[in-house]
């Protein structure tokens, strides 16, 4: 009877955990560089190393874009896996005619995904 208790409190624990785990497995928060000013999904980010926290639920992402300490962009995007993992975490343009900048999508180092932006 103790046994069965013990193994019912051990169950779950480790199903709670691993709730927790999954939860956070879905929210990440990477440093990256923006190296030309330029809008994502509509709005205008300035160069600069911004602090990018993506929630993820299924194939759509979310990312808030925070530079000294103030949330300057919140956007939404397409999660989208490839077929290679990248090295570092980088930023994608797309040169418009007139000469400014879209960011068309945003790779994570050591994932196969990258978060694909619609303009």
């Amino acid at each position: 009877m103790k046994a069965g208790k013990i193994l019912g409190i051990a169950f779950c624990t480790v199903a709670l955990f691993s709730a927790v785990s999954l939860e956070a497995a879905r929210t990440k928060t990477e440093h990256v560089l923006v190296p030309y000013e330029g809008t994502v999904a509509g709005q205008h980010l300035a160069s600069g190393i911004y602090r990018v926290k993506c929630e993820t639920n299924g194939a759509t992402a979310k990312l808030t874009f925070v530079l000294d300490r103030k949330v300057v962009a919140t956007v939404e995007g397409q999660l989208v896996n490839r077929n290679q993992h990248y090295s570092i975490n980088q930023v994608v343009y797309d040169t418009k005619p007139d000469g400014t900048r879209a960011i068309m999508e945003i790779r994570f180092a050591k994932k196969n995904q990258t978060i694909v932006f619609k303009e």
